[in-house]
């Protein structure tokens, strides 16, 4: 996880724009995204499709249970969490104008910096103030199917807040991926990047640690692609060097993941025991050529399959393969365009 403050919102800001400079030259021919003024923000990814800032439409102060922003789409609830660590009823999540004192969740500074507009948050009730008693919003992505998350923005996670987290799910409940919160100064901004998890069905954020009742704060951004969107190369020029794939079979599994290598022995890169169906998992890269010439998945059920990773430009991947569906491919900063 990768998170900035305040204090490296400038450098952040810097380093962005160099960035953006050297992929201009050397991704011209494969990047066909619009230019857009969103690459103006701190801490903006430029592979991101869907960008959530605004939350939607309407005057501030005022509850949501759907927002709808740049083709994305997604049902917010909020949890008051009681004195015993139980969470009560859900209730509709709390959007506050990220420029009005009276919200006392950002700083001036950082809401200007940032660009925001909207903060979406636990309310305390009036409709008027965020919850201060510890709380969680819950992101479900349904409407869309699953998206592939970046990068959230948090503000006002404080020193009282810390164990505040986000945790991201896939759509039969499977916890891809949880991550604490940094904390930083009293109405300061954290930016936490994602390394493209996709697949995720639900984002759950919780303000405070679970067995406090202490916790506040609030989300100013998503930087996010819908399912489906963003799948930009056509072919592989270069070797594929991340996959997330899915069980899809109908009982639980032993799987076993290798790396086949023409004249070497091949080594496991993945092994797991009784797998369930719908289940996601993750096959990376750690070295040159660590995936090989293929992957080769086998189950304790003879099934074997064979997913071709060297680079090939007059050949994409397939969308499934036996018993297994290509989640996501890469083999650059942008997903893989996959074959039906």
């Amino acid at each position: 996880m990768k998170t900035f403050n305040t204090k490296t919102l400038a450098l952040a800001f810097a380093s962005l724009f160099l960035f953006s400079c050297e992929r201009s030259t050397d991704q011209d021919a494969v990047e066909p995204m619009a230019v857009s003024q969103d690459d103006r923000l701190i801490g903006y990814d430029p592979t991101t499709c869907n960008l959530v800032q605004s939350f939607g439409e309407g005057a501030l102060p005022r509850t949501a249970d759907v927002i709808e922003e740049d083709g994305a789409v997604m049902i917010v609830k909020a949890q008051k969490r009681g004195p015993n660590g139980k969470y009560l009823q859900e209730t509709q999540a709390l959007l506050l104008d990220a420029h009005d004192p009276a919200t006392d969740l950002v700083n001036w500074m950082d809401a200007n910096m940032m660009d925001m507009t909207s903060l979406l948050t636990v309310g305390d009730g009036s409709g008027q103030k965020a919850n201060r008693k510890g709380g969680r919003l819950v992101l479900d992505f349904s409407p869309v199917s699953t998206v592939t998350m970046k990068t959230m923005v948090f503000t006002d996670i404080a020193a009282e807040d810390k164990g505040s987290k986000v945790e991201l799910y896939s759509r039969n409940g499977q916890l891809l991926e949880s991550k604490e919160i940094p904390t930083g100064e009293k109405n300061s901004t954290v930016i936490v990047s994602f390394n493209n998890v996709p697949g995720v069905a639900k984002a759950i954020v919780t303000f405070g640690d679970e067995r406090s009742s202490i916790g506040s704060g609030a989300v100013a951004r998503l930087q996010l692609c819908v399912e489906g969107q963003g799948r930009y190369d056509d072919a592989r020029y270069q070797d594929v060097h991340t996959l997330w794939l899915e069980y899809t079979g109908e009982q639980p599994a032993n799987v076993s993941v290798k790396s086949v290598q023409e004249g070497s022995s091949s080594s496991v890169l993945f092994d797991a025991r009784g797998m369930k169906p719908g289940s996601v998992f993750k096959i990376a890269a750690s070295g040159a050529n660590a995936l090989g010439e293929s992957l080769e998945i086998k189950t304790q059920r003879g099934e074997t399959q064979l997913i071709p990773v060297k680079a090939d430009p007059n050949a994409s991947l397939k969308k499934e393969y036996g018993s297994f569906r290509v989640v996501e491919a890469r083999c650059t900063d942008y997903p893989l365009k996959l074959e039906e």
